[in-house]
């Protein structure tokens, strides 16, 4: 029987609810397979032999003895489970021994244990049982939604000169990227020309109103703490200097947004998580380990020919080692051995 499905879990259908990177690589999938969100009941031999691999995302939180069993009758039918080691531990929840026990579960159980960086193979649950089953699978790159030659617009709507230097914080605002570390290292640096632009939406009100109160009578921090359309966060994207990613280096591994800015040609500062690494000794990001402020001075004093001329050099890379073509012929090599 010829085995033409793939469940990727989560798989969304409206276009406006889904991610880029679930988008992207149901894209690629799409092309040999089809494709669905939901998992073969117990009873549905059929559909299980019918399958190829079950794909798992962020499921770490929902893994119940329903999907555990669900998974393990599909690995018996023949069904390849790549579960996709995002994080050292799910952003935004408190430590639980429950996920934690999951997360074994999931490395235990799972035929590969897909990594979008080389180095957070150090991280995988039961690394000296597990590590054998690690399969790499470059982050694919971000399409490009502006159409050719549209003008930017973003400097003028925000109200940032041509000639200042502008650090960009983008994504949903959330407490786990430590953004009042970011604001407290550049009002601690007092610098002249430089503006912080913190855009994206707040999910959580309270820390929406920290960030607010923390910004206030500072005219050099401008905030848009609402839901960017991808067109206009490209723009922004394309309009700063630098990306800043001020995250606790806690449960982060791999980050969307560094991929992100890559594909858009625009350097980034990030913590020392396991994409940086991957990275560091290409030369076109800031990587800290201690102190934002020093690395936020670094990308200033350097200035934005040097960052922008980092971008483009990030953007290179990116296209000719995490290109959609490079990312298909990975991903279908690991589903076919």
């Amino acid at each position: 029987m010829k085995r033409d499905q793939v469940v990727y879990i989560p798989c969304q259908i409206r276009a406006d609810r889904i991610n880029e990177y679930t988008s992207n690589m149901i894209g690629i999938l799409q092309e040999r397979y089809k494709v669905t969100g939901v998992l073969a009941e117990p009873a549905n031999i059929l559909q299980m032999m019918q399958t190829k691999a079950v794909f798992l995302n962020w499921v770490e939180d929902d893994l119940d003895l329903k999907m555990k069993l669900q998974l393990l009758l599909h690995k018996a039918a023949g069904v390849k489970i790549i579960w996709v080691f995002h994080n050292k531990y799910p952003h935004d929840r408190e430590y639980s021994e429950r996920i934690v026990s999951n997360m074994r579960w999931l490395a235990d159980h799972s035929s590969v244990v897909m990594l979008h960086s080389e180095n957070s193979r150090r991280f995988i649950p039961n690394r000296n049982k597990n590590s054998r089953k690690a399969k790499y699978i470059p982050h694919v790159l971000f399409n490009k939604h502006n159409q050719s030659g549209e003008e930017n617009k973003v400097r003028e709507h925000y109200g940032v000169k041509e000639t200042d230097f502008l650090f960009t914080i983008f994504g949903a605002v959330k407490p786990y990227k430590n953004i009042e570390a970011a604001i407290d290292a550049f009002q601690k640096l007092h610098l002249e020309g430089a503006k912080l632009l913190i855009a994206g939406k707040s999910a959580d009100h309270a820390y929406a109103l920290e960030i607010e109160e923390r910004c206030r009578q500072d005219n050099n921090i401008i905030l848009d703490l609402h839901f960017i359309q991808a067109r206009l966060l490209e723009q922004i994207i394309e309009a700063s200097d630098v990306i800043v990613m001020p995250y606790k280096d806690v449960s982060s591994m791999n980050s969307r947004v560094m991929i992100h800015s890559f594909s858009l040609g625009r350097t980034v500062i990030s913590p020392d998580i396991c994409m940086a690494r991957d990275f560091k000794s290409k030369g076109f990001l800031y990587v800290y380990k201690s102190s934002l402020e020093r690395a936020m001075k670094k990308a200033y004093m350097d200035g934005c020919a040097v960052c922008r001329m980092m971008g483009e050099e990030a953007r290179k890379y990116m296209k000719q080692y995490h290109s959609e073509t490079i990312v298909k012929r990975n991903v279908m090599d690991m589903l076919e051995k």
